[in-house]
């Protein structure tokens, strides 16, 4: 999924998505390799964008490792939770998230995506230029 820097994931829901999904509130999301944090585990930088939630932008770092033959476990800096991802077709990944959920923090609160609630529960992501 991450063979190097350059590949990235993203994606960014159209307004007639999340009008047919009103309890969605992910918006958008991107996850990008750093390779240079977490050597050698593979750590992700990822940006979600919620609607609903106070300050909306959200930035945190997953760690990688193999779960299996094609699924990767990140877990979230701090304790936060955590996600899957797994290759889909067309050279996507779908996110999963965890069990523990996936909890982000910005200067405006604290907010948690769970796993068996709500329409925040898994993602597919199209490969996309690293930004």
């Amino acid at each position: 999924m991450f063979p190097d820097q350059a590949n990235c994931y993203a994606r960014i829901y159209a307004p007639e998505h999340l009008a047919a999904h009103p309890k969605q509130r992910v918006t958008e999301m991107r996850l990008s390799p750093d390779v240079q944090i977490a050597a050698p585990l593979l750590a992700l930088h990822i940006e979600v964008t919620l609607r609903g939630t106070p300050g909306g932008a959200f930035e945190f770092y997953g760690y990688c490792e193999n779960e299996g033959e094609a699924t990767l476990y990140c877990a979230m800096e701090g304790d936060a939770g955590g996600f899957t991802l797994t290759p889909a077709r067309s050279g996507a990944v779908l996110l999963t998230v965890s069990s523990l959920g996936m909890s982000f923090e910005n200067d405006a609160g604290f907010v948690t995506l769970e796993h068996k609630k709500g329409d925040d529960r898994t993602f597919l992501l199209q490969p996309s230029p690293c930004q």
